[in-house]
């Protein structure tokens, strides 16, 4: 079994390393570092319960793979917005921006949808809540939420999917992803027809 301080010293002396591997996959070298320093504790976490063999290599992997995980969460930012600004951003025919602004009876429907949302996010537990408002409602990532709760970065991922799935099912939402994309293509249409 790999001791905890070879695991340390093949990180003094490879840290570099491995954060300029990382950044030149993400180009951004403030998150490689976080990535690698993450990578480090899951790694240290594995060796205290079972034997690592190639320890150098086992850290590298894990960096890669939590690398991957903040491009496909990036991405997943990066759609949101965009969906966001197509809506928020629509024209007219004639070249004008549209009014965004709510019909009366969308105001009523969102007012109560608000009101069934928060009391199914009273329902939750406060650590479950806290995880889900801190990524969803104020856009932290999965890092800065679990840093902020003081959890590791999987509990704060099981907090967010525990969240999602009860939100789904209180607000009887059948599909997520296409229900919010028919909303937009009415949004859309609306704007369109003015």
């Amino acid at each position: 079994m790999t001791g905890p301080h070879d695991l340390k010293s093949i990180f003094s002396a490879k840290r570099a390393y491995f954060v300029r591997v990382i950044a030149r996959r993400l180009r951004n070298a403030d998150i490689a570092e976080e990535i690698v320093q993450e990578a480090f504790l899951q790694v240290a976490a594995v060796e205290k319960t079972q034997r690592i063999e190639n320890p150098e290599g086992y850290l590298m992997r894990a960096a890669i793979n939590l690398s991957t995980d903040w491009l496909r969460q990036e991405a997943s930012r990066r759609r949101r917005e965009k969906d966001w600004s197509d809506v928020a951003y629509a024209f007219d025919g004639g070249g004008e921006a549209a009014s965004l602004a709510p019909s009366p009876a969308q105001t009523v429907i969102a007012r109560d949808e608000y009101r069934r949302l928060e009391a199914a996010l009273s329902r939750l537990t406060p650590q479950v809540r806290t995880a889900f408002t801190l990524h969803k409602v104020e856009g932290l990532s999965h890092l800065e939420t679990a840093a902020q709760m003081g959890l590791s970065r999987s509990t704060v991922e099981k907090h967010i999917m525990k969240a999602m799935r009860f939100l789904i099912d209180e607000m009887n939402i059948e599909d997520p992803i296409e229900a919010n994309r028919g909303l937009m293509r009415q949004d859309n249409e609306r704007s369109a027809d003015r």
